[in-house]
């Protein structure tokens, strides 16, 4: 993307020119390089394409401007300064305290994967200082966070008085989870509890350089008896899930363990690219206004995917082992794997992909069955045979 700032060095450049060939009065062409038009996105904006009109209570207190990418330009009375090219970073051993939620990436840029969020208030190690970033550890994780949202000292405790005042958009936010590594010694697995207690209406690209938009992640469907909400639903399996596969030695990165995070279908992808699994597994379930649609389905991208058509193959051996494995042990109708290829939290994967809708909330008799332990313990089972098949031949 092209920032303003950029066009102002080149209007300078051409003016430098006119004025060398004698005067104004003298047309002179453009390079034939130069991109017509200009960008009118913020600067501090690193979602291209979305729309930049914030929907109350939508978007998270860190947000993108939060962080400034050692690319950009500040400007200060007037005056541009072009930071460098590449962030150095001096070492340092000090403890750093959040002023506002911020978000974590697994390297100093805002295109870098986000790896969680360290929330107002909390403390993190700086073990690197840098121009526009610092290199933290939490939860023995190394990650980069914005500097400017970071000041020196531990958090203050409970009861103190208040040293620093945080700026007006720290306001409490629900916030990314902190990971911590994925640790042992089997295959990696990635788990995504799909959606979350609110939904985020502010729109995303549904791939790579996509003009097509889709909200950022919605609150999911509700059971028709239970009354319980999907993510809290699919939140509840997905934990089941990560204890039965590393009961089975497998490794898991869980992209949430809680309602209270914000977190758009792109950043679930971007987390498990970077969390170094070796598949991943949406977890959602499904609804109809026909309430007499019942079964368990996956999906998984097709090979005319314009972003991930690379993974069709994997991603529906994967899907189809998965629904099959569900469908044996609960009995569930097998519905089968559907191709799809408007789904952002597949068209960001780089690694084989599944959404697994494990039955439908709109009818009563799966609403009730899908909310029994019992049940959600024979559909983790069955995920559990799916990825054990799928890894037997990959």
């Amino acid at each position: 993307m092209i920032k303003k700032r950029k066009w102002s060095g080149i209007a300078a450049l051409l003016l430098a020119v006119i004025l060398a060939a004698g005067g104004c009065g003298k047309p002179v062409a453009a390079p034939e390089s130069s991109v017509v038009g200009t960008s009118t996105e913020s600067p501090k904006e690193e979602n291209t394409g979305a729309s930049t009109a914030q929907q109350p209570g939508d978007r998270e207190t860190e947000t993108d401007a939060a962080e400034t990418s050692a690319e950009e330009t500040e400007v200060e009375s007037g005056k541009e300064t072009e930071p460098s090219s590449e962030e150095h970073f001096e070492d340092v051993s000090e403890q750093v305290t959040a002023e506002a939620s911020v978000r974590l990436r697994q390297a100093p840029s805002t295109d870098s994967a986000v790896l969680g969020v360290l929330e107002a208030g909390r403390g993190a190690l700086r073990t690197g200082a840098g121009e526009t970033w610092s290199r933290l550890e939490v939860g023995g994780m190394v990650c980069y966070a914005a500097s400017r949202y970071l000041r020196v000292g531990a958090p203050e405790t409970a009861g103190a008085p208040e040293t620093s005042k945080a700026p007006e958009s720290a306001a409490p936010q629900p916030t990314v989870p902190v990971q911590p590594p994925v640790t042992g010694s089997g295959r990696i697995v990635a788990i995504d509890p799909g959606h979350q207690g609110r939904g985020w209406s502010e729109l995303e690209p549904i791939g790579p350089g996509s003009t097509v938009m889709k909200a950022k992640t919605t609150t999911g469907t509700q059971g028709c008896v239970t009354g319980i909400h999907e993510s809290q639903l699919n939140l509840t399996v997905s934990l089941k899930l990560r204890e039965a596969l590393q009961a089975r030695g497998y490794r898991v990165f869980l992209v949430r363990d809680s309602q209270d995070v914000l977190l758009s279908n792109k950043d679930r992808a971007d987390m498990a690219n970077a969390s170094g699994a070796e598949i991943f597994l949406r977890i959602h379930a499904n609804s109809s206004a026909n309430s007499a649609q019942r079964g368990v389905l996956t999906m998984a991208p097709t090979g005319a995917n314009p972003f991930v058509a690379h993974l069709s193959a994997s991603s529906i051996s994967l899907s189809q082992s998965v629904v099959n494995h569900i469908s044996a042990r609960t009995g569930f109708r097998n519905i089968g794997v559907l191709g799809s290829d408007d789904m952002s939290g597949i068209n960001w994967s780089r690694i084989p992909v599944t959404i697994v809708e494990m039955g439908y909330m709109s009818n009563p008799d799966e609403d009730r069955a899908l909310n029994t332990p019992s049940v959600q313990d024979q559909i983790v089972q069955g995920i559990c045979d799916g990825v054990d098949e799928y890894f037997a031949s990959h």
